[in-house]
């Protein structure tokens, strides 16, 4: 009788192990984790990277299969929705509570440990080089403003000279119609002054 109830109560546990497993190890297709997350193809393969890469989640935890049998385990399918909704204090939970075989152990991958120095770095660096582009574009922007006033500058001197020259050119051209009236006027009174003279002379006669 013991012996039986022994037996009974072995399968009672296989079967409440292997449930249990199938629960953790559900797998979903990659059209079902789109149709659940809301993603299109690319910002789920980017989503895995950033946990794979980022968080250290092994991608054999995360995905399996290749082309159009691709599975989605339930561990990305929770870690994508959780670093898209930016609860990022829960994903790193659910990261630790990953197990260590889960995790990437490969040289270069960052852990949890690493990963806040490491974006603080990475960070840094943005800034340093956003501040120095701003500088930089900064400089060249005065440089543009400084060749703009240069060129209006000498436009508006191009301008001046422009009308300074018209000016003259029409202050000539009166004072040769005044020179040409002169000149027309003494020739007419020299014309009269040798007819006077002339008719004097042949009136002495």
């Amino acid at each position: 009788m013991n012996l039986e109830n022994q037996v009974v109560i072995d399968v009672e546990v296989e079967q409440i192990d292997t449930q249990s497993r199938e629960s953790i190890e559900r797998w979903y297709s990659t059209a079902q984790v789109q149709r659940i997350l809301g993603l299109n193809k690319s910002a789920l393969q980017k989503a895995i990277a950033k946990l794979q890469g980022i968080y250290g989640i092994d991608i054999k935890t995360l995905r399996r299969g290749g082309a159009r049998a691709t599975e989605y385990s339930q561990i990305a399918l929770d870690a994508i929705e959780l670093l898209n909704a930016q609860k990022f204090t829960e994903l790193r939970h659910l990261v630790e509570k990953t197990p260590a075989a889960s995790r990437a152990s490969q040289p270069g991958t960052l852990t949890i440990a690493e990963y806040t120095p490491a974006l603080d770095r990475r960070i840094a660096e943005l800034n340093q080089s956003a501040t120095s582009n701003s500088a930089s574009l900064n400089q060249n922007v005065m440089q543009l403003l400084e060749q703009i006033a240069s060129e209006n500058k000498a436009a508006q001197q191009r301008d001046s000279d422009l009308d300074n020259a018209e000016i003259n050119a029409a202050q000539n051209r009166g004072a040769a119609r005044a020179l040409a009236v002169f000149q027309a006027e003494q020739k007419a009174q020299n014309e009269v002054l040798a007819q006077l003279r002339a008719m004097k002379l042949g009136g002495a006669e």
